[in-house]
């Protein structure tokens, strides 16, 4: 993976687990290289076997709804109340990641009912987010009205294509306890 190196230099000091998102998408609910690639596929008789995941998908874009984000908070719950507790969360990958780490740090520190009675969780100690952003499906926009306590470092890509550097900084917005870190790149 992109991390492996990170992941080996600090396994004496810190265990990594990843998540896989919980949603089978289908291929008008992803975007990009990877929905090109199935198009191109798809239209010349081939079959990609590969399943793409995602923790949810759109059901408008204006105004946006959004569809499979309860499977996968209450997926992650279940995360947290078997292979927890844990200190931080890494929120990485074109965003969703970074946007489910943004939701799983609001419905930690305030407790929100979409989290369930079922989590014991503590609010996380720190949250890393790269290309993160928030949510505008309205059914959503509450876990931004107040402010994040959980110190935060949030990256994005200046030039970004994916994840607008604007929708990133807001996000950081959020936090009371956030810094920022910036590349040039995408």
């Amino acid at each position: 993976t992109k991390l492996r190196q990170h992941t080996d230099s600090l396994a004496d000091i810190a265990e990594f687990v990843f998540v896989d998102a919980p949603n089978e998408m289908q291929p008008y609910d992803t975007s990009g290289v990877d929905n090109m690639a199935r198009a191109a596929a798809v239209k010349s008789g081939e079959t990609l076997n590969r399943v793409i995941r995602g923790w949810y998908g759109l059901k408008s874009a204006e105004p946006e709804r959004v569809c499979g984000l309860e499977t996968s908070i209450a997926y992650l719950t279940t995360v947290l109340n078997e292979q927890g507790p844990f200190d931080g969360i890494f929120g990485f990958s074109q965003g969703k990641c970074g946007l489910m780490a943004g939701v799983m740090c609001a419905l930690l520190e305030n407790r929100y009912e979409a989290l369930g009675k079922k989590c014991a969780h503590p609010p996380f100690a720190f949250a890393i987010i790269a290309s993160g952003y928030m949510l505008s499906d309205s059914k959503w926009k509450h876990l931004y009205e107040r402010p994040l306590s959980t110190p935060s470092l949030h990256m994005y890509g200046i030039l970004d294509s994916y994840i607008h550097v604007s929708k990133s900084i807001d996000l950081c917005r959020v936090y009371s306890q956030s810094a920022e870190l910036s590349t040039h790149g995408g």
